[in-house]
């Protein structure tokens, strides 16, 4: 995958000390996680660690202790594995101690590369070699199993979005279930269809900004139920969508808009216009990267300097249209620190044709608080985090 090094390179980091520790005659580094959480604080801790081990230019083992922990989401542990992946790529050997407390939503870190180099899983093997190459094969070559689809997608061809909204068709169609015997899972046909459409449209973003590689990477869980809902069944759609880059999400649009000539466009006029008004109200909870990520999504707002009367397809439409079949969601898109949570009920159009993530207009009102983040890693590229929860039919 393109890119990685920047994860651990453009980060602020500070140096962690009593890392190298002795055993038996032999040095290894360890890393030590002091919470019960997998989720942007450990990984940002990690980061510092990696970072340090390093500076010291010793090819020493690496342990990460990470403990039993709940884990945050899906993109917690992707990340996790992206920079293992690159510390293997150092020449560092990499061993994980891990134990999760999964839920619906993060029960995907079961069939995790990770679980291969993790000393508290069953799959674990003494070999070295054989853990490592096992690991970096899973981590990029494509995984077509009943409850996971993983593949890392490159625009060798301009119908390589066509041939992958097919290929998640086909996944998303056919769901098993095996806990108590082979029982399929029907999923409405026209969410399918939409579902896999928002990734094809996602991952095609991703890889337009980024100008790379994109990792996909989806789970279905299934069987669980609910203490509010006796007597039904749910399932999980778990989707991270990750692009690593020099350019953030924003920095297209931004570029666009404050430095060309807009006056072959009022729809590109009135996002200059929004800004001015939003400048104003910058502060540590929503700041200029938000704005740029949210100017961005914008349906028929482009990036590219020639294009002035068309645009992508709002990716707020696509995600809001899967999000009317669920029972719950939690989905967001991440660049640089910054944060957009995609709140069903603040998805709407305003009379101009713009979401604003608030209930008022995007040109006049800044987003809701609970729409905004930001992160203690910086994510170079975009990345996207989305959890559906849906009702099974057998």
């Amino acid at each position: 995958m393109n890119n990685i090094n920047l994860l651990l390179g453009i980060q602020g980091s500070r140096r962690i000390s009593n890392i190298l520790l002795t055993k038996n005659g032999k040095k290894y580094f360890q890393f030590i996680n002091r919470t019960n959480f997998l989720n942007d604080v450990v990984i940002k801790n990690i980061i510092d660690f990696l970072n340090t081990v390093r500076t010291t230019r010793l090819k020493l083992p690496i342990i990460l202790n990470i403990g039993k922990v709940t884990v945050a989401d899906k993109l917690s542990y992707i990340v996790l594995e992206c920079l293992v992946y690159e510390m293997l790529n150092l020449g560092y050997s990499v061993t994980v101690k891990l134990i999760t407390d999964s839920t619906i939503d993060t029960k995907g870190i079961e069939h995790s590369p990770l679980m291969v180099l993790n000393e508290l899983s069953n799959i674990f093997s003494p070999n070295k070699q054989c853990r490592e190459n096992t690991f970096k094969k899973e981590f990029n070559f494509i995984s077509r199993r009943t409850v996971k689809y993983r593949r890392l997608v490159s625009p060798k061809s301009n119908s390589y979005l066509s041939k992958l909204t097919s290929d998640l068709i086909l996944f998303l169609s056919n769901q098993f279930e095996f806990s108590d015997n082979f029982r399929r899972i029907q999923y409405d046909e026209i969410m399918v269809t939409k579902l896999a459409n928002t990734i094809g449209e996602l991952v095609g973003n991703a890889t337009e900004h980024g100008e790379g590689d994109c990792l996909l990477d989806i789970d279905i869980t299934h069987d669980f139920t609910h203490s509010q809902k006796q007597g039904k069944k749910f399932g999980a759609v778990n989707i991270a969508v990750l692009n690593f880059s020099n350019t953030n999400f924003g920095d297209k649009v931004k570029n666009k808009i404050l430095n060309t000539d807009l006056s072959k466009s009022i729809r590109y006029q009135k996002i200059k216009v929004a800004y001015d008004t939003h400048q104003s109200y910058f502060n540590d909870c929503y700041n200029e990267e938000h704005f740029w990520n949210l100017a961005s999504i914008q349906d028929k707002i482009s990036g590219r300097l020639e294009n002035y009367n068309n645009g992508g397809k709002g990716m707020t439409d696509l995600i809001k249209s899967i999000q009317n079949f669920t029972h719950e969601d939690y989905c967001y898109m991440m660049s640089g620190k910054e944060i957009l949570n995609f709140k069903k009920e603040l998805l709407k159009q305003d009379s101009d044709g713009f979401i604003g993530f608030n209930k008022d207009s995007f040109l006049q009102s800044v987003p809701e608080t609970m729409t905004l983040g930001i992160s203690k890693v910086f994510l170079p590229g975009v990345a996207y985090n989305l959890n559906f929860i849906l009702e099974e039919v057998h």
